[in-house]
């Protein structure tokens, strides 16, 4: 594992700043990265005593330095030279054996025209007399006030693009000198998304348990999101489905129910009859959903998504006050099942649903993000909404639509990866959140479901694994 050390103590630091986007470019290219931050040091190492001998709060710094296959330092300039915590943290470590021909590689920080050249060379001579591999390539980055936005992210895309190539170059550097893979090969990839990447049980149309597992055996998935009006609806012929998808080796990760009288004839139709909005199919939606509730809990199911309807924009819209009622009533009916509530995203722009979320402040409620609807709705960017719902993010939709030519009009669904989703920027964002949930493909238009849902799994392999 590669070491990513924070060469400053000081709070608040661009140095710290700069290394959480390092942090970023490693976990987009999948490669593990442990870091220590010098702010978390044991107050003990600073004792006289801990030059004769270490306190044991220090050994978590020590052995990871000892442990890791190649070490990335961020340091910033303090009077000319390296921090005085940067040099004693190195004064403390073992000697030869820390630094004797390991990779080693800098980023610079400051606030003067230089980048931090001045410390980078002096580490340069520190670990040059430490016999470690020192690899060229090293990044400064001057005017550093300048290349952060107002919260603190790296806006300049120069430096990005700096911090990219060094990491690719230095893992590389890493892997040729010490003969080990640091990054997974595509294979263990592939096989990691595959283990998160599931089916929509509705997007197959099935009339029975037989007819959806011989559906999932010819697309070659082995998770679901299962729909649980059909078990409520039909017990006799759906009631046994866990058992028999188990028995065929799939697993059931996953649910969805829907809500009564939605006319999705027109967007106007839609927005008067869907979700838990309308009035007058609400007790009997409530009734339904408990009933799938407690599904879902026999299911031992640990996310059940949902459209709640069109959101209203503004708090001091009537139905806002009936809405967020009724959602906290189904947030705390999932809770004590201890089931995760998710949101279908696009029936509202990402800035409205980020709105309610934050007022509603339920830990079990969150989005199961469709890009393809924020396009058929006509609710904005897929990529930039993924970004601001990125801390709710309990499940993830692959679909893929056309915008509509004539707005207010339903845009055009189609088959994933022949759309206008970004799916390399979509895949990105997730590696950038660090993103761990299920991927479950969903077609609900066109004749050929199956060699549809199969080319999704293909292009979800490719994209994904880059």
């Amino acid at each position: 594992m590669i070491t990513l050390l924070v060469g400053t103590n000081r709070p608040g630091s661009n140095t710290r700043k700069v290394a959480k986007h390092v942090e970023q470019v490693y976990r987009e290219l999948g490669v593990p990265l442990k870091t220590l931050d010098l702010a978390d040091l044991p107050a003990e190492i600073f004792h006289p005593s801990s030059y004769e001998t270490k306190p044991p709060a220090f050994s978590v710094f020590s052995e990871a330095i000892l442990n890791s296959t190649g070490l990335v330092i961020v340091t910033p300039e303090y009077n000319g030279s390296v921090p005085g915590i940067l040099k004693y943290f190195i004064d403390m470590l073992k000697f030869p054996e820390s630094f004797e021909k390991r990779p080693v590689c800098f980023v610079g920080v400051a606030a003067g025209i230089w980048g931090a050249l001045r410390p980078i060379e002096q580490l340069q001579q520190i670990f040059g007399y430490r016999n470690a591999f020192i690899y060229p390539e090293r990044v400064f980055m001057p005017r550093i006030n300048q290349l952060l936005d107002d919260d603190g992210a790296l806006k300049d895309e120069d430096s990005i693009g700096r911090l990219r190539a060094q990491a690719i170059g230095f893992v590389e550097f890493v892997e040729k000198l010490r003969a080990v893979k640091v990054r997974p090969s595509k294979i263990d990839l592939e096989n990691s998304i595959l283990e998160r990447l599931a089916v929509c049980s509705w997007s197959l149309q099935p009339k029975n348990p037989a007819q959806l597992i011989g559906q999932m055996q010819q697309i070659g998935l082995n998770q679901l999101q299962i729909a649980l009006d059909p078990i409520r609806e039909q017990p006799e012929v759906w009631g046994n489905v866990q058992e028999d998808c188990s028995r065929a080796g799939i697993r059931l990760v996953s649910g969805m129910f829907g809500t009564i009288g939605e006319d999705y004839t027109t967007m106007e139709t839609i927005r008067r009859t869907g979700g838990v909005v309308p009035d007058e199919t609400w007790e009997q939606n409530w009734k339904n959903i408990q009933v799938n509730a407690d599904i879902a809990a026999r299911l031992k199911l640990g996310v059940v998504t949902f459209h709640a309807g069109f959101l209203p924009h503004e708090e001091s819209d009537p139905s806002y006050g009936k809405l967020f009622s009724r959602i906290s009533k189904l947030a705390d009916l999932f809770a004590s099942r201890n089931i995760q509530l998710g949101f279908e995203t696009g029936q509202e722009s990402a800035d409205t649903l980020r709105q309610f979320l934050t007022k509603l402040n339920r830990d079990n409620v969150g989005v199961n993000f469709d890009p393809a609807n924020m396009i058929l709705y006509e609710k904005g960017d897929p990529i930039a909404a993924l970004r601001t719902l990125a801390p709710w993010l309990k499940q993830c939709h692959i679909k893929d639509a056309r915008q509509t030519k004539v707005s207010g009009t339903w845009g055009e669904e189609v088959p994933s990866g022949t759309g206008e989703v970004d799916w390399n920027a979509f895949f990105r964002v997730l590696r950038e959140v660090n993103f761990q949930g299920y991927l479950c493909i969903e077609r609900e238009a066109g004749q050929q479901r199956v060699a549809d849902i199969q080319a999704a799994r293909d292009m979800v392999l490719t994209k994904a694994a880059l």
